[in-house]
């Protein structure tokens, strides 16, 4: 399959794009990420990430890939080499120099940003919204594959990111959302 008509099926969300690049890849960023102090379950959230990063990018036709599976794995890569910087804060004493109205302002920024999740999470369809909470409790895909009797990990993994994909587009579809970027 040419890298263009295989694009063309991941932005359409055919499953066998998306079985495709399952099979074909998260054995591979799992196992890097793995080898790198991570677990599986960071490798999973890393490599949805990833996809929706791409997925956003070449909807907005931001980047032109020559290798779909090489640039899936180079964003992973970036992923998790830079949540695992986050992890390497070794000063606990540090106190920030921040002026109250700056404060202020970034509760309001984060506020208002919540409210605009909170309300295009609202407009997902019931299964989504459940799946999505038990990701944000990190709960497993087998636990998912139980809930909703899917007939593999693979399935759970494509519908979370088929529900992530469609709380972004509801969120960047909001006028608001381009006053709330940071």
């Amino acid at each position: 399959m040419k890298n263009d008509d295989f694009i063309r099926q991941f932005l359409e969300g055919n499953p066998k794009a998306l079985d495709h690049i399952y099979t074909t890849n998260f054995t591979y960023v799992s196992h890097y990420i793995t080898s790198r102090s991570g677990s599986i379950k960071d490798a999973e959230d890393v490599f949805h990430n990833a996809l929706l990063i791409l997925y956003v990018k070449l909807k907005e036709k931001k980047i032109n890939i020559q290798s779909f599976d090489n640039y899936l794995f180079t964003v992973c890569k970036n992923l998790w080499k830079r949540e695992n910087s986050k992890k390497k804060v070794t000063n606990t004493d540090v106190f920030p120099l921040v002026s109250e109205e700056l404060n202020l302002a970034s509760f309001y920024l984060e506020h208002s940003q919540w409210e605009l999740y909170k309300e295009k999470f609202e407009l997902l369809s019931k299964q989504c919204k459940v799946i999505l909470k038990m990701i944000f409790e990190k709960n497993s895909y087998e636990s998912i594959v139980k809930r909703f009797s899917y007939s593999s990990q693979t399935v759970a993994r494509q519908r979370v990111f088929k529900c992530k994909k469609r709380l972004t587009q509801l969120i960047k579809e909001d006028s608001r959302y381009s006053n709330l970027k940071l």
